[in-house]
């Protein structure tokens, strides 16, 4: 054998010698855990997914769930008026109700929404903006949005703290004890919900309009929080006196059309009688 093939070998032993002695010293801690992690990553996203394929499998259950709704809402209906929603409204509302089946609030205004978008003569005033808006809202937010539709009116309670140096500072300007009339879960959440059905355009609050009805505010000015936080401001020495700010919360003309659209089911007979209130409001 030359000497060109003997080096040959020898590099060739000692290629295999080093591999070894990497796999053994370096590789074999290494790898092994690296193979147990990668065993572990399907697992791991099979887990996380878990409730995305439980939800997949019960897409068919949930599509005749939301016919079984649409046939009560449309109980009363003329089949007549009964059309093809459209699609830019009623695809994205049937995929986003799938998603809330077992929170009612969420689930009905979703249906109602539905429901109006099939009747012929209401179909029109069902604005596509409305199943997002549906989407952005918690439960909680829900009960409050019907409660203010039902009451009109909701009344809030601040404090106007004046200063001993001259002019005043308001807080609390949105206090309400909705949250606790409604049975949210969240009581402390009043001002969380407030601003977002806010910015969303469906509630506003009208600088210096307030009830004249002065026992709408007695709750109010009774509160623990408004109690306590009065307290607290009269013994700064900074303060020169506390003042109760009354105020309220109303819908705006948009948040008063989603709620007819979101919060009921309308009918023809429906119809009939708003349009006649109105004509009434105006004589």
């Amino acid at each position: 054998m030359g000497e060109k093939n003997i080096g040959l070998e020898i590099a060739k032993e000692t290629v295999k010698e080093v591999a070894k002695d990497v796999y053994v010293d370096g590789g074999r801690p290494i790898v092994k855990p690296t193979g147990e992690l990668v065993g572990l990553v399907p697992r791991a996203i099979k887990a996380a997914l878990f409730p995305l394929e439980k939800w997949i499998l019960q897409r068919e259950n949930n599509l005749a769930e939301i016919s079984r709704l649409l046939e009560e809402k449309h109980y009363n209906t003329d089949p007549d008026l009964i059309d093809a929603p459209e699609p830019f409204v009623a695809v994205p509302a049937i995929q986003y109700i799938t998603y809330c089946m077992d929170n009612d609030e969420l689930r009905d205004m979703y249906a109602n929404l539905l429901a109006n978008s099939m009747n012929k003569v209401i179909k029109n005033g069902v604005h596509p903006g409305f199943v997002e808006i549906i989407k952005q809202l918690s439960p909680d937010e829900a009960k409050m949005l019907r409660y203010i539709y039902t009451n009109t009116y909701v009344p809030t309670m601040g404090l106007k703290v004046y200063k001993k140096t001259g002019g005043y500072l308001s807080f609390f300007e949105t206090f309400t004890n909705i949250t606790e009339l409604c049975e949210c879960e969240d009581i402390e959440g009043y001002e969380n919900y407030t601003d977002n059905l806010m910015r969303l355009g469906l509630i506003i609050k009208p600088n210096g309009n307030y009830l004249i009805s002065e026992e709408k505010y007695e709750p109010l000015k009774n509160h623990s929080f408004i109690v306590e936080h009065r307290e607290k401001f009269e013994k700064m020495d900074a303060v020169l006196k506390v003042e109760f700010e009354k105020g309220l919360l109303e819908l705006t003309s948009f948040g008063k059309k989603f709620c007819e659209i979101c919060l009921q089911t309308q009918n023809i007979v429906d119809v009939e009688l708003d349009e006649s209130r109105d004509n009434n409001d105006q004589l």
